[in-house]
């Protein structure tokens, strides 16, 4: 409820924003309009209308993806996922994971390295425009989150590793509008 509230609101704000930027006028001024003007608040209009009308569920990314296949790689190289406008999830059994870069443009990943064999010093590198990612990995992973983030974040919900032998995995996050959930 609090979803659907919040997406009205910036939906309310977007459309205030688009008003003004036409002046007030009538579909006339669409013609003639400077068109970059336009940008900033067509933006939040689509942010507000995901919000009020996309999957409340808590669940979407996982839910409504595509599975995938796990993309072959040469040994100790790490893999390229990109994703626009679309939704891909990855679920790996016993491959040798050595790192990935994963690029999401309004769309989503959701990755799950549960059964993965994560090699020591793998490196995961995030960005994110208007995108999300999800990241599913294993309790026995030492891991270290380096973001950078403009109105969005990184929700890291996995837990400090203790086991001083335990292999480590970096996650550098850019995220744009957008997030990354990091799990068990």
């Amino acid at each position: 409820m609090k979803r659907i509230i919040f997406g009205i609101i910036i939906l309310a704000i977007g459309v205030m924003m688009m008003t003004k930027a036409l002046g007030y006028d009538y579909f006339d001024s669409i013609l003639e309009a400077d068109w970059k003007k336009f940008i900033i608040p067509g933006i939040v209009l689509l942010i507000g209308l995901r919000l009020v009308f996309s999957s409340s569920n808590g669940h979407e990314h996982s839910t409504n993806m595509k599975l995938c296949e796990v993309p072959e790689v040469e040994e100790g190289e790490p893999m390229k996922i990109s994703v626009a406008f679309a939704g891909n999830a990855y679920n790996f059994r016993d491959e040798n994971f050595h790192g990935a870069k994963i690029d999401a443009f309004f769309g989503g990943v959701c990755m799950d390295l549960r059964g993965a064999d994560i090699q020591d010093g793998s490196v995961l590198d995030v960005h994110t425009l208007f995108g999300g990612v999800e990241l599913k990995l294993p309790q026995n992973v030492s891991l270290q989150v380096d973001s950078s983030c403009f109105l969005g974040g990184v929700s890291n919900k996995h837990p400090h590793c203790q086991d001083k032998d335990a292999k480590r995995l970096t996650i550098k996050a850019n995220c744009m509008v957008g997030g990354i959930e990091i799990q068990c």
